[in-house]
């Protein structure tokens, strides 16, 4: 029998969740305890990410300019990931009110996605849905109030960021036992 064709048969303990979400909670409780390093940090990571990312364009281009017809947005994309790597490795202002821009998108993105996918859990555990559904809604109003005041965003964001690694550790925690 197909594993996947019936979802009841299919429930048991999300080990995937659990340790991501001590992951996120560990890392939640380390940037709280280091926010001073961590927005540089977040800099750094982001402008390393971005300039090793732009090498890997320019790496597709030279090895797939042959077989797809519009492989030069490659070195489109790699050419601006490297000069923005370059920016944000010296401009630390304009970088964290960039990064503060990108997290409040990945939390609403993310925020969103985790109350659509909560709905899921309706069938489990009413429990269950409604502290997901609640703790998505929190994680929604932390990027809202992210994207509205940018400035202050960057200054405040590393409790942020730990303050949603905390939250959505805790919901990962949570789904881990729910689908038991």
């Amino acid at each position: 029998m197909d594993n996947f064709s019936n979802y009841r048969e299919n429930r048991g303990f999300n080990w995937a969740a659990l340790i991501s979400g001590i992951l996120m909670i560990i890392a939640g409780l380390f940037l709280i305890r280091h926010p001073g390093k961590a927005l540089h940090a977040f800099v750094l990571l982001f402008a390393i990410v971005s300039i090793v990312q732009g090498f890997v364009w320019l790496a597709f281009y030279s090895r797939f300019r042959y077989f797809v017809s519009f492989s030069w947005l490659s070195i489109v994309s790699g050419v601006l990931d490297i000069i923005i790597g370059v920016l944000f490795l010296y401009s630390y202002d304009a970088a964290g009110l960039t990064i503060a821009y990108l997290f409040a998108f990945w939390f609403l993105f993310d925020s969103i996605s985790g109350i659509i996918f909560s709905w899921h859990l309706r069938d489990i555990s009413g429990f269950y849905f409604w502290i997901n559904i609640i703790l998505n809604i929190f994680g929604l109003l932390i990027a809202i109030s992210l994207m509205f005041n940018p400035a202050l965003s960057a200054l405040t964001l590393v409790w942020l960021v730990s303050l949603w690694l905390l939250i959505f550790g805790i919901g990962e925690v949570i789904a881990a036992f729910a689908r038991r």
